[in-house]
């Protein structure tokens, strides 16, 4: 690897520079060798630069640190992800009394919970905010059966990090401590800015009209931790690459069993639009021939993804602290997995649909997070967004630039141009072909007649 900072650089800035996003950690791990990389700025404000131990917010990367704790316990024997959760959770109530009954683990670490997925009330900084959380979770709507459909859904994981807590008797963030930060020797990693705040440390930013703006909400909510809360440097996220490609295994310490690295990495479902398939939380993509085991994150003006390839003992972390970030990091990831590992993104080809299949498509989908209107255009769908983040420093609703997708399938569309380029949307169809729902951003929506 030591011919490939120089180029790695060159890269890196040009694409912050492209899309105004403040700065990047960037971390590479190739058959045990260990480089990280800072570049740009960790603020705006204070122009202090992005250094290789810079901490940021890692966002939704810490489902996979969520979901090697609940492995860990199911090595302990306390922990079976096929049991009902309200075996572990008596007091468990959900809307949908027959999902109360039949949901397990499995279907929270693989996003087929049916529950409503963005849900980010504040239960306080206390012990007790998970506790919180949990004996307000039946007022979220059950959108599908549990195991039926798959969709991306951070509450699914608070009920986890629920679990966790009852099984262990701790808090979540000290079962997280004792399983998995301590046995990888991330000293770093926490879950609160008072902490991170000890360590060089990077701050958000969104881009408010045409502006870089530092973003002042930084914590999520507590209870939101076992989802996204985690905030640490692209060398402790190395350590936890590590244990994943290399079958549980840290310097001689068996952290996980090799059984559950492997069952984490297998297919569970089909995700269609964030990935080919999803493991336990895991996000899993076949690219060239190779298999791909990943996750992104995204949090008020950060954007993080961790890319493993466990075959050839590669990974890599980005951590952004622009929300465009993730524009960034998909076009790095292409350029990296390409230089390292020789894999290439090939992108797939095109179908033709008629007027007729793209019109039976077309109409308004709408879920709390999106509003999205379908119309048929140049042969694709032209997507026109208005979205409202529960994460940013204000909740209004904000019109997206349109955006194009063309047709893979007669329900799967790739967007083409912009921020999003590459990234995939679908269809989810009835028993009578109409659809049920429209997946974007890994969220279904449902259409409005």
């Amino acid at each position: 690897m030591s011919n490939s900072p120089a180029e790695l650089k060159q890269v890196a800035e040009q694409l912050l520079s492209e899309w105004q996003v403040p700065g990047i950690a960037v971390g590479i791990l190739q058959n045990g060798e260990v480089e990280t990389y800072g570049f740009g700025q960790a603020s705006v404000e204070t122009g202090f630069p992005m250094r290789p131990d810079t901490v940021l917010q890692i966002g939704s990367i810490s489902k996979i640190f969520t979901s090697t704790l609940a492995m860990a316990l199911v090595d302990a024997g306390k922990l079976d992800l096929d049991t009902p959760v309200v075996a572990y959770v008596p007091d468990l109530q959900l809307q949908d009394k027959e999902a109360q009954q039949t949901l397990t683990m499995r279907h929270l670490l693989t996003h087929t919970s049916g529950l409503y997925g963005d849900w980010f009330q504040d239960f306080g900084l206390g012990d007790d905010a998970l506790g919180k959380a949990l004996a307000n979770i039946h007022t979220l709507r059950q959108i599908s059966r549990p195991g039926e459909v798959w969709s991306y859904c951070n509450s699914g994981f608070y009920l986890a990090g629920a679990v966790i807590e009852r099984l262990t008797g701790k808090t979540f963030e000290q079962a997280m401590a004792d399983y998995v930060f301590e046995p990888l020797g991330m000293e770093k990693a926490t879950f609160f800015a008072h902490e991170a705040i000890t360590w060089p440390t990077a701050v958000g930013h969104n881009i408010e009209d045409g502006e870089l703006a530092v973003a002042r909400r930084y914590p999520l909510p507590r209870n939101v931790n076992a989802a996204g809360g985690i905030i640490t440097d692209v060398g402790e996220m190395l350590r936890f690459a590590q244990l994943h490609v290399s079958d549980g295994n840290i310097n001689g310490n068996q952290v996980l069993s090799a059984e559950s690295v492997k069952a984490m990495q297998n297919d569970e479902t089909k995700a269609a639009v964030m990935a080919d398939y999803y493991g336990l939380a895991w996000a899993l993509r076949d690219r060239d021939g190779k298999r791909l085991v990943g996750h992104g994150g995204s949090t008020n003006g950060f954007r993080a993804y961790l890319c493993t390839v466990p075959e050839e003992n590669f990974a890599i972390v980005m951590l952004t602290n622009g929300n465009l970030g993730t524009a960034v990091y998909h076009r790095l990831e292409d350029w990296a997995l390409e230089h390292y590992c020789g894999i290439k993104n090939v992108k797939p080809e095109a179908v033709e649909l008629s007027n007729e299949q793209l019109e039976h498509l077309t109409g308004y989908y709408e879920q709390p997070i999106h509003k999205i209107t379908l119309s048929a255009e140049n042969g694709g769908l032209r997507l026109d967004v208005v979205d409202r983040s529960p994460l940013a420093d204000a909740s209004e609703e904000k019109p997206q630039d349109p955006k194009w997708a063309y047709p893979t399938s007669d329900r799967d569309f790739i967007i083409q141009g912009g921020p999003d380029d590459g990234q995939h949307v679908d269809f989810v169809f009835d028993e009578d072909g109409n659809p049920r729902y429209f997946r974007y951003h890994g969220r279904v929506s449902e259409p409005v007649r």
